[in-house]
């Protein structure tokens, strides 16, 4: 099997799986090359943080949501918490989607795929895996082995209260307790990230349109989506965690990432006509920056990017930029409309019969 060589994907067919969308349609335009940068020697890839994994013995008080701005800056020069997560939900494939996906995707296969792009990756001068925390699937005949492996996993913060890691995972529920409020995330149950009041209310501030998006996820267990959140973290003396740098990302039932619900109508769309498709992800630009929604590769040899514009007024410049963007087709959709029509595969033909003709 050969690999994809780096940043070649917008020149492989539309049919082929190593096929990527052109970088100028997203985030990762901005931070490739200079947050994000591939050894094509080695294979690894190295990424640059903007924000810290260890701490000195004058910040040992808890520094989460320590102020009302967003961490979140357009800026490609290194990564955000949530270019991180956008950067590992890209790598892992997990904004790629064919119809034969359909009821394969669970929290097992999307922490595997996670782990295995985290694994040629480099950040802080050492391995991100070693500083990657995805909680495993809970099997309560295997708790007090899986308790142990979380235990191994978690060994560099449990050395030292000035260290952290980063935890991505499902949030379960956000409660209030006993002044303050926990943030559980699914299968590390007995885990909870504290948050005092005031962190708790700058929370709630910065992420309202995320969890908005989240309490309005229709039916009970995390069926039709999931939070997910990505967050530097560290251990007090007294065995709690505190969440340093916060992101949060809305996802489909199917782990597709979405930011307004007129792009979670469009995925679930796209998903339930059984089309395939690449979900733009934002990185590190701002929220006025426009990018593709959807990227459609069943519309021949010409790829469809799928811009949403709900409103009949006049495209604005940055936008008709983005459009004049060569090596997709463009369009520009808003609810109601039909997608771009789907052209079928040529059927692909066995080896042996080719070299027999």
């Amino acid at each position: 099997m050969l690999a994809r060589w780096p940043g070649s994907g917008a020149r492989h067919a539309t049919a082929c799986d190593h096929y990527e969308a052109p970088d100028y349609l997203t985030g990762m335009g901005q931070v490739r090359g200079s947050a994000v940068l591939d050894d094509e020697t080695s294979g690894e890839t190295s990424l640059k943080l903007g924000f810290p994994l260890s701490r000195g013995a004058a910040r040992l008080a808890p520094a989460a949501l320590t102020n009302d701005k967003p961490t979140v800056k357009s800026s490609g020069q290194k990564l955000s918490m949530r270019g991180l997560l956008h950067v590992l939900w890209d790598r892992a494939e997990l904004t790629h989607w064919h119809p034969k996906m359909a009821g394969k995707r669970t929290w097992f296969v999307v922490r595997r795929a996670l782990l295995e792009a985290a694994a040629s990756c480099r950040a802080k001068q050492e391995a991100l895996s070693h500083v990657l925390f995805v909680p495993e699937s809970f099997r309560q005949e295997e708790k007090e082995e899986i308790r142990a492996r979380r235990r191994a996993a978690l060994a560099r913060v449990y050395a030292s209260r000035d260290e952290m890691m980063v935890v991505v995972g499902e949030i379960k529920e956000i409660v209030a307790a006993h002044g303050a409020e926990r943030i559980v995330l699914r299968h590390v149950g007995d885990m909870p990230f504290v948050m005092d009041q005031d962190m708790a209310r700058r929370f709630h501030k910065r992420f309202a349109g995320e969890l908005a998006l989240w309490q309005a996820q229709d039916g009970p267990n995390g069926k039709s989506g999931h939070l997910i959140l990505g967050g530097s973290f560290a251990r007090r003396r007294e065995g709690t965690f505190d969440l340093i740098e916060v992101a949060l990302m809305p996802v489909t039932a199917e782990w597709l990432p979405y930011e307004t619900s007129d792009e979670r109508y469009l995925v679930g769309k796209a998903v339930a006509e059984k089309r395939r498709f690449m979900k733009g992800l934002r990185v590190n630009l701002d929220l006025d920056t426009p990018i593709a929604s959807l990227v459609l590769k069943d519309t021949g040899e010409e790829a469809s990017a799928i811009h949403i514009h709900d409103r009949d007024d006049e495209v604005a410049e940055p936008l008709e930029a983005l459009l004049a963007g060569q090596g997709v087709a463009h369009l520009l959709w808003k609810e109601g409309e039909p997608l771009p029509a789907r052209v079928s595969r040529a059927p692909r033909r066995n080896w042996d019969a080719q070299q027999a003709a």
